[in-house]
């Protein structure tokens, strides 16, 4: 898994489990159901337990008309006990087109939402566009990056590849929770298509820095399943065993992965948790440091530019024996001429040591094939003209979800 961290452009240097100070940290872990081999993977998995109760949805299920799977994190309690998430602050949904005047009325006066964050990508976003809620802000964060190849499925380690090392999801999920820190007034709605798989990745990272343990966090993400959704506790059971492979914990991987600073992370706490004691007293904030008087200096004088060299054109002699300017060249162009899907269930093998690529326009070339072929399946092809000629290029993916482009006489059958 750490070498999928170069694929997307995330590595990260693991760094010293971090503890969230004013909260007690995770106390015990949950119970495991021992080793079973994952439908999507064919892996050994460690789940696990899912303790969420059909039940329990009402407790902050949103009811509305035309949404299955909107919540209120609010009444979720710290660790420790001592704190809880406000309520009306941080709701979690699926899919907002088809919204009634009454569900937006819900939305506008009871939760009085100000911020709407859509996690879905700009196809989905324009198929089936949110309907407005007056006086909210909407931000668009496209959690899989610009398309998704597979929505509402979140099978097995195509699943965690995409929203745990994604070069898309860290930088959508910094982008989100920062927001989050910042928001004023009002409460902020969240939401992709199905309010489970971005949603609820969103949902876990929120309630770890919050100060929530790992059960409640994974009962939470289980209760879409009471929604007519499809969730399985295999899932997000593989997330955390690859973060805390990769990190140590999940917290490590907020700190460093995702690089949400303490100071940011100390906000999130003062804005969206109060006591449980009754007297809904807010998380303490965090203190500012305190600011030292800047030293006056004088106004930085503008550099000289350094002349530069004149360059003269390049004169040649033509056939006639007349002097001409020489054209010149042109920067050399790639061009996509034509992408196509492919649908495949055959196995094809690559030929070893052969050049590919992370992308069809060949810029970033990611090394040579390995000398053990593996197998892959075949993704996209896309035509692409390079110094005037013509070449087909395929995108590839292995069983782990690694993908690489290729030219196609690289590519043999199984």
């Amino acid at each position: 898994m750490i070498k999928s961290l170069s694929l997307f452009g995330a590595a990260i240097a693991l760094a010293g489990v971090g503890v969230t100070p004013g909260i007690a940290a995770t106390t015990a872990q949950p119970p495991v159901a021992g080793q079973v081999k994952s439908a999507d993977t064919g892996k050994a998995t460690t789940l696990l337990v899912d303790g969420s109760k059909k039940e329990d949805l009402a407790k902050t299920l949103v009811v509305l008309h035309n949404t299955k799977n909107t919540r209120d994190l609010g009444g979720y309690q710290t660790a420790d006990g001592k704190w809880q998430i406000r309520h009306y602050q941080l709701l979690r949904s699926d899919n907002l087109n088809k919204l009634d005047s009454d569900d937006v009325k819900t939305f506008t006066d009871k939760y009085r939402v100000k911020s709407v964050v859509d996690l879905r990508t700009p196809g989905q976003v324009k198929s089936a566009p949110d309907v407005a809620i007056p006086g909210a802000k909407e931000t668009y964060i496209s959690i899989l990056g610009p398309h998704a190849y597979t929505d509402g499925g979140g099978d097995g380690d195509f699943y965690n590849q995409r929203l745990t090392f994604g070069y898309p999801a860290i930088t959508g999920y910094r982008q989100f929770l920062n927001m989050l820190a910042v928001n004023n007034g009002g409460s902020t709605l969240y939401h992709c298509s199905s309010g489970k798989d971005r949603t609820g990745i969103a949902t876990v990272l929120i309630m770890a820095i919050l100060g929530m343990d790992k059960q409640t966090i994974v009962n939470d993400f289980m209760l879409s399943q009471y929604t007519g959704r499809t969730v399985k506790i295999e899932w997000i059971s593989q997330y955390y065993r690859d973060i805390e492979k990769n990190y140590g914990s999940l917290q490590n991987y907020i700190d460093t992965a995702l690089a949400i600073s303490p100071t940011v992370q100390a906000k999130l706490r003062a804005k969206y948790l109060v006591s449980t004691d009754g007297k809904q007293t807010p998380y303490p904030a965090p203190s500012e440091p305190a600011q030292p008087n800047p030293t006056p200096t004088l106004p930085s004088q503008p550099e000289t530019p350094k002349p530069q060299p004149e360059t003269k054109p390049e004169v040649v002699t033509n056939g006639d024996g007349d002097q001409v300017t020489k054209p010149k060249k042109k920067a050399k162009q790639v061009k996509i001429l034509k992408t196509k899907k492919l649908h495949t269930k055959r196995v094809y093998r690559v030929k070893a040591h052969k050049p590919w690529f992370k992308d069809a326009k060949l810029k970033h070339a990611k090394g040579k094939t390995p000398k053990t072929a593996k197998k892959w399946r075949l993704v996209k092809s896309e035509k692409v003209k390079i110094k005037h000629k013509t070449y087909t290029y395929y995108q590839i993916k292995d069983a782990s979800g690694h993908t690489a482009w290729i030219l196609n006489k690289y590519v043999t059958k199984k």
